[in-house]
């Protein structure tokens, strides 16, 4: 199973587009930019629109929803805890993620932990790849999930 989840950062000028958000930072209370120096101390939350292809604009089968952590000071990595709330003709349910992120690989893998719904009990892998970038504003990750487990 493969989705895309989109990443729009609330930097101060673009709340109506806005997927995510920084809400703890140690730059104080200007929480409209990231942190210099690896982004290390930012705690971001997020309600992704999930779509079955790369594009923005194509119709969502779900919501990422969760929180990342930038954890590292000497290089970029994050800590995630999401879940993808999908509702959708194909899918009906949750799926649970939960690991590091070192952002620089190209691809990464982290633990799919749980699920409701079609997927009730699951567990397995997902390898995430950066599949856009653009700047501090928006993020594409695609994510290929592999279940292992399931009842």
């Amino acid at each position: 199973m493969v989705l895309y989840f989109h990443d729009v950062i609330y930097n101060g000028e673009n709340a109506a587009n806005a997927t995510s958000a920084l809400v703890a930072a140690p730059q104080g209370a200007n929480l409209t930019k990231l942190a210099d120096q690896f982004h290390f101390g930012d705690i971001a939350v997020f309600d992704d629109p999930i779509t079955l292809d790369n594009n923005f604009h194509s119709k969502p089968v779900g919501r990422a929803q969760g929180f990342y952590i930038y954890d590292t000071k000497n290089t970029f990595t994050a800590w995630l805890g999401f879940t993808f709330v999908l509702n959708s003709t194909d899918h009906q349910g949750t799926i649970t993620f939960a690991g590091a992120d070192p952002i620089l690989k190209k691809t990464r893998g982290i633990s799919v932990t749980g699920g409701t719904g079609d997927f009730f009990m699951h567990r397995g892998i997902a390898t995430i790849s950066t599949d856009a970038y653009e700047g501090e504003v928006y993020y594409r990750l695609r994510v290929e999930i592999n279940f292992y487990e399931c009842w």
